[in-house]
């Protein structure tokens, strides 16, 4: 299936018909967001509707604090992720002083009027200091709103902030866990200093621009090349051995020797596995990474055999 992305700006509307949409920020496309699209699908297939999802371009809250957002899923993750949820149509919202100037109810006849079902969260919120509320969407007459309620798990609500603090804490057993998939960050391959190559563990710097980059360590992961999978051992941190300052993601791909300069790669985080530490001197660094790869190794071997079990 083919899925439709269309942006919007705040003098644009939405005139499509017989559809359903999904509101909401979406960051992360988790577990409780995911139980809200699923909504729309079933009313979708109940009524012969399309199924729409709006989301932004960018944090509104941090839009308005003038602060810089790192997200867990940038737009092409979220359409790449919503294809497998039948949705025939992603608007992005333009985020500008001039869309959050206007009123809920400008909002809702600008962008809602000709809709039939909306779907957003009980928390959702929209419009000029976000005054607007499902409240506001259920009193408007123009369609049928549906309110899904909050999905908590350990009796703790499912939200992007609760998986924001667990890949700070490097938890990706939870993170993944909420996600409902390992959690990916996307970007081009861009030239380092070579230092790996010179360590005998060469890697691909990845440019991860404004992701969310989980807690400074090493990671087993996996790396997603012209869709195909390879493991990996990803380095998230300031190479301190070397007196680096900057923060780098960069990844020694196992069983792989060509060229990805140029090429756009995604890195799975499976398990952390270690602090980013400082070595006294090159040796005792490379020691360490041949540690850390035969854990890699120990890691995938009992992957396997979980796997041949099942």
């Amino acid at each position: 299936m083919v899925l439709k992305i269309q942006y919007l700006d705040y003098d644009d509307t939405i005139n499509e018909d017989n559809l359903i949409l999904c509101l909401g920020f979406f960051d992360g496309l988790h577990k409780a967001h995911q139980a809200l699209i699923k909504k729309g699908q079933i009313i979708k297939q109940e009524r012969n509707l399309k199924l729409a999802v709006l989301t932004f371009d960018q944090s509104i809250k941090l839009f308005m604090q003038k602060k810089p957002f790192y997200f867990l899923t940038s737009i092409a993750d979220k359409a790449e992720i919503l294809k497998k949820f039948d949705i025939d149509i992603l608007y992005v919202m333009k985020v500008s002083f001039n869309l959050i100037s206007q009123s809920p109810q400008s909002f809702i006849d600008q962008f809602l009027k000709n809709i039939k079902v909306c779907i957003a969260g009980e928390d959702f919120s929209f419009g000029y200091l976000s005054k607007g509320h499902v409240d506001t969407l259920q009193a408007c007459p123009y369609f049928e709103t549906v309110v899904i309620k909050e999905i908590t798990y350990h009796g703790v609500k499912v939200g992007s902030t609760r998986i924001r603090e667990d890949l700070d804490k490097g938890d990706l057993k939870e993170a993944n866990f909420l996600l409902g998939r390992d959690y990916i960050i996307t970007g081009k391959v861009i030239r380092g200093h070579g230092i790996g190559k010179k360590l005998g563990f060469p890697t691909a710097n990845i440019d991860f621009t404004q992701y969310l980059l989980p807690k400074l360590g090493v990671y087993f992961t996996k790396v997603i090349i012209k869709d195909k999978e390879y493991y990996g051992m990803t380095n998230v941190g300031k190479r301190p051995t070397f007196s680096d300052t900057k923060i780098t993601l960069e990844t020694y791909i196992f069983d792989f020797d060509e060229d990805l300069y140029g090429e756009t790669i995604g890195i799975k985080f499976i398990e952390f596995l270690r602090d980013e530490y400082y070595f006294s001197n090159k040796d005792d660094l490379i020691e360490q990474i041949k540690q850390d790869r035969i854990q890699v190794l120990q890691i995938i071997e009992k992957r396997m055999q979980t796997y041949e079990k099942d």
